[in-house]
């Protein structure tokens, strides 16, 4: 008679059910996700799934909660503590866009649930996951600022934002089919361009900076065309970036498949 194999401890299920759960929200979006499918994924009945998450929405919402944690533990790791903190940034970066190109289930989990923040749990959880990892790029460069490597004048909570909106960008090209617009070259030489902009010159407090623009990480100038617009209540201003200095339809329920 073949013997049964030994159950898994609990904590092993829930976990094996989550990241179940991640891939198949990530593939189909909250609402053409089926419970079924998740069991099958982590090798358990569909009753199981009802013993830890009372409901889909439960699951769903616990899926969120745990995929921001995880990707914050592996930036963990990658932050040594002698190493310049802005070639940390670049490097977060660069394994951020690998991970994007590695068909991470972490990165569409993302993009499917940002359709379903009409659900104020969804939307607060992944407000929270965005602002951890923010938290962690600012920290970086409010640290290289310290060390003397990063510009004085810059606020690190906005840089950490245009990091943010550099890895979205990286996100919405991959998941459109773009990824030609952005080969590795093409990222490295972006990130290049990112974090030569936030480095202190060595005879200066910002490369290139021209006087009476301390206190701006990025500088706008207005072009002729919106001088007339301001002149005119249009309230739709052209402006135009100086050169850089150096360089599933509807929201989750109550009901369960």
């Amino acid at each position: 008679m073949r013997e049964r194999a030994p159950r898994r401890p609990a904590a092993e299920r829930k976990q094996l059910i989550l990241e179940s759960a991640q891939a198949v929200f990530a593939a189909a979006g909250y609402a053409n996700a089926g419970t079924g499918d998740v069991a099958r994924g982590a090798g358990v009945s569909p009753a199981a799934i009802y013993r830890y998450f009372p409901s889909k929405r439960e699951l769903y919402l616990a899926t969120l909660r745990n995929a921001g944690p995880r990707l914050l533990d592996l930036w963990g790791e990658r932050i040594p503590v002698a190493v310049d903190p802005l070639e940390v940034v670049r490097r977060l970066g660069m394994e951020y866009y690998d991970h994007a190109q590695g068909r991470s289930s972490y990165t569409r989990l993302w993009f499917q649930a940002l359709g379903d923040v009409t659900d104020p749990e969804v939307r607060d959880t992944i407000a929270a996951n965005f602002l951890d990892m923010l938290q962690v790029i600012s920290s970086l460069i409010a640290g290289a600022q310290e060390r003397g490597s990063a510009r004085p004048d810059i606020d690190p909570r906005i840089a950490a934002w245009h990091f943010m909106s550099i890895g979205f960008t990286f996100d919405l090209v991959h998941h459109l089919g773009l990824d030609a617009e952005l080969d590795r070259a093409r990222v490295e030489a972006w990130g290049d361009l990112f974090i030569e902009s936030l480095r202190k010159a060595p005879d200066g407090p910002a490369a290139n900076q021209t006087p009476g623009t301390e206190g701006r990480a990025l500088h706008l100038r207005r072009t002729r065309r919106a001088n007339r617009s301001e002149r005119s209540g249009d309230s739709l201003q052209t402006v135009q970036e100086s050169p850089p200095d150096s360089v599933g339809e509807h929201a989750p329920g109550g009901a369960d498949d």
